[in-house]
């Protein structure tokens, strides 16, 4: 399944929110879109789109060890 730009971007949204974190990599991201809602894309094509997210203001780029990310406050 391939999700409108928009609905992955909406559910990146939600998986960073609803993660018990701090922050969440785009590897989470890519393992909860498959198990969850049946969507499989590869890593660097949600790491490419978290970070275009992060230009746009939509999640805060998290400067810890790994690629992390977080919702803005």
């Amino acid at each position: 399944m391939n999700p409108s730009e928009d609905k992955l971007r909406q559910l990146c949204v939600e998986i960073v929110e609803e993660a018990d974190v701090a922050a969440v990599t785009p590897g989470i991201v890519c393992q909860e879109l498959r198990v969850e809602h049946d969507i499989a894309l590869g890593y660097n094509t949600i790491f490419e789109l978290m970070h275009e997210m992060e230009e746009d203001g939509e999640l805060v780029y998290h400067l810890g060890e790994y690629n992390e990310f977080a919702v803005p406050e």
